[in-house]
């Protein structure tokens, strides 16, 4: 009884063990089934098969699709004690030939593979309705049990067929993708030709309207050389214009001095009472409505009343116009105004190259626009330039004048000053003759007229020739003399404001000096000044000088007619022959002003 007890006892343990066995296969299945692509399935399926064998060691290799390689995939259970490459293909080499004859093969003696402690192989073909593909193995340190054997068996069919479902997945992903692929292609096919057949017609449109823009050159340069005015010419034009845009209306308007745009009139097709309803239109490079857009951003404009959107529908409404494009008319940089067409004559409306045809209309007509302004600045500029000949040519001739007055108030100065001083010099020595002349005072008063003499002598030489002035850094001395001797004969209180260039050549100091002097002895002789302001400073490429005083002042009309004013017309003499400036304000009782300018022009050394 005690025997067949233990019978069915190890019967039952037996029968249990199978069923756990059974359910670690079912779970496997069921993991396997889960992985999608051929290599996780490869993965899962080598871990359950060190599981459920207790191996060391499972791999799998599997045949290309084109039966020309194959893919090799193992695990190990201790990552140490992983096969190499060349040892698990000699495992798959030996099996497969053992096994080609039977579905399952067990052996022992794995001897000279390289690894002493694996002494069993279990490998099984994977097939799949009759087609195999690949094989699974495990290797361990023992021997496999039947129920070892049948379990692998059993897992190597469900890994064939998990195999095979990610492998028929993987190529329905690829069919999608290739499919995918095409259809892009196929889109790419047709947007391509959309795209050719596109540049065919614009390629053709291009060409009509390189055409018609290569007539508007030729109608402007043809109506530029007809001889007429700028209006003929204007209305030659736009008539040209209209032809070849298919326009009713054509009108340029012109940006005028305060920044607004004006039609100009006799324009094609405009009537005076389309005339009477356009309205100056204000335009400023930094605004945003349409017209400053059109003239200072050469912005293309184009609109229609069938358009979809009415962004510019009151532009239109405003001109009383089915359809219109304007460009900018410009030449060069300058910015003229715009060339605008109006009320297309075809059912289409105006298309954008009828707008290329207005832009090449404007850019030519403003160049000829500008060479007619340039024709009238030219003859307005020849006039000019004649009257300022005559004036040089008379500046020319007041040269050997104005050197003729210059010694003639030399000789007045000597006259007037040095020598009625020296006569009477004389007179007072002749005094000391008589008996009762007082010898003491006569001779004080003979020493005081020669000292008097003597400074004057010293002040007209000075300016005739300042010592100083040839002598670098002697400039700012001379000036600083010549300031000197007008508080001394004047009294006057003098602010000096001096910022000048140390390179200055010798020339242009003398003549810097003499305007400088000229007014200076203009106010020791007839300001009767308490103040007095002197500036020499660079300003705008020359140098500007400012004699100002308190003093009496005077008419400035009447100063050719006043003695002793010579002076003043010499410095406006000086200064114009020089190619300056010089500017005489004053009124009696206010004081006097005198300012000029010297360029700098070749001037420095």
């Amino acid at each position: 009884m005690a025997s067949e007890g233990g019978s069915d006892l190890e019967a039952i343990g037996a029968a249990v063990g199978h069923l756990d066995l059974l359910d670690a296969v079912q779970s496997a299945s069921a993991e396997l089934s889960n992985h999608k692509s051929v290599a996780d399935v490869a993965q899962a399926a080598l871990t359950k098969a060190i599981e459920l064998t207790k191996s060391s060691v499972a791999f799998l290799a599997l045949a290309d699709d084109d039966a020309e390689g194959k893919r090799v995939f193992s695990m190990a259970d201790d990552p140490n004690r992983a096969l190499p490459e060349d040892a698990i293909e000699r495992i798959l080499d030996t099996t497969a030939a053992l096994a080609a004859p039977m579905t399952n093969a067990t052996w022992d003696g794995m001897a000279g593979i390289g690894a002493p402690a694996i002494r069993s192989t279990c490998a099984q073909s994977l097939q799949v309705s009759g087609r195999s593909l690949g094989m699974i193995g495990v290797a361990s340190p023992s021997g496999y049990t039947a129920v070892q054997q049948k379990t692998f068996a059993i897992l190597a069919n469900q890994v064939a067929a998990a195999i095979a479902v990610a492998q028929l997945g993987e190529r329905r992903q690829a069919m999608i993708d290739a499919l995918v692929n095409l259809r892009a292609d196929l889109d790419r096919s047709e947007r391509q030709r959309l795209i050719n057949e596109e540049r065919a017609m614009s390629a053709e449109r291009v060409e009509r309207a390189h055409e018609a823009a290569v007539d508007a050159l030729l109608a402007v340069s043809r109506h530029a050389r007809s001889g007429h005015g700028l209006a003929d010419f204007y209305r030659l034009l736009t008539r040209s214009i209209a032809e070849l845009v298919a326009a009713e209306k054509v009108v340029f308007w012109k940006l005028d001095d305060e920044g607004k745009l004006q039609p100009i009139p006799g324009a094609y097709g405009v009537d005076n009472q389309f005339m009477a309803g356009l309205r100056p239109v204000p335009c400023a490079p930094d605004s945003d409505d349409v017209a400053s857009r059109v003239v200072f951003h050469d912005l293309m404009f184009r609109a229609a009343r069938t358009d979809d959107s009415s962004d510019f529908r009151y532009v239109l409404d405003t001109l009383g116009v089915r359809n219109a494009v304007a460009v900018p008319w410009r030449a060069g940089d300058q910015r003229l105004g715009q060339v605008a067409a109006y009320d297309s004559r075809r059912v289409e409306g105006f298309s954008r190259e009828d707008t290329w045809v207005l832009q090449k209309a404007g850019l030519a007509a403003g160049l000829v626009w500008q060479l007619k302004y340039a024709e009238r600045d030219l003859k307005r500029t020849a006039e000019r330039l004649e009257k300022v000949d005559a004036a040089r040519q008379m500046l020319l001739k007041n040269v050997s004048t104005a050197v003729d007055r210059a010694r003639k108030r030399f000789a007045g100065d000597l006259h007037d000053d040095a020598l009625q001083k020296l006569t009477a010099v004389e007179l007072q020595l002749q005094r000391l003759r008589e008996p009762n002349g007082d010898s003491a005072a006569l001779l004080s008063e003979a020493q005081s007229l020669l000292n008097e003499t003597e400074e004057a002598l010293r002040r007209l030489l000075f300016e005739v020739r300042p010592p100083a002035l040839e002598v670098p850094g002697g400039f700012l001395e001379t000036i600083d003399e010549r300031i000197r001797m007008l508080r001394s004969l004047t009294g006057a209180a003098v602010e000096l404001q001096l910022d000048l260039p140390e390179d200055l050549s010798y020339e242009y100091r003398s003549m810097l000096f003499r305007q400088l002097s000229e007014a200076i002895a203009n106010v020791e002789k007839h300001a009767s000044a308490t103040r007095v302001t002197v500036c020499l400073q660079v300003h705008e490429g020359g140098i500007r000088g400012l004699v100002q005083d308190n003093g009496r002042g005077f008419v400035v009309a009447d100063q050719d007619r006043l003695p002793g004013h010579l002076g003043l017309l010499a410095l406006n003499e000086r200064a114009l022959l020089a190619g300056g400036w010089n500017k005489i304000t004053s009124e009696p009782g206010l004081g006097t002003s005198v300012e000029f300018w010297l360029p700098l022009t070749e001037s420095k050394v």
